[in-house]
């Protein structure tokens, strides 16, 4: 799944320069400035939010760009989403700010990958695991 979302941030940037467009031009379609969009362009800051608008203002479908992954249970996202803010709260920090970290340091993606364990454990023991599994991954936050 990662190196499929690394992917969208120069498959975006492709698709504006076909379309003629500027980043500012982009930006201004999907409400974020210039550079905003250029961090997605460059993969960094990519929320399914944010990568959805500009994927609407290129006339491209989202579900198209990610066709080739396996889906994914929704409830798999909504305990991932239920984790990712119980790890906010616990490092006290913004919901995006915890997002941005466990994406970059492999938490999510353990997330997705141990879900029929990890699902299983309290939100306090799912934190600690996450926490771990980002400082081996070179994370910072204890």
């Amino acid at each position: 799944m990662t190196n499929r979302l690394e992917n969208i941030g120069p498959m975006i940037r492709n698709e504006r320069l076909r379309k003629g467009l500027t980043q500012e031009e982009l930006g201004e379609r999907v409400g974020v400035g210039k550079a905003q969009i250029s961090k997605i362009e460059s993969g960094k800051g990519l929320t399914i939010k944010t990568v959805t608008k500009v994927l609407d203002a290129l006339g491209i479908s989202a579900s198209v760009v990610l066709k080739n992954e396996p889906e994914i249970d929704k409830n798999v996202i909504a305990y991932i989403v239920a984790t990712i803010s119980e790890f906010a709260k616990s490092h006290h920090l913004s919901v995006r700010e915890a997002s941005n970290y466990l994406i970059r340091f492999k938490g999510i993606d353990f997330l997705t990958e141990h879900y029929d364990a990890e699902h299983l454990l309290s939100f306090d023991d799912s934190v600690q695991d996450l926490t771990q599994v980002c400082l081996n991954n070179g994370g910072g936050i204890q």
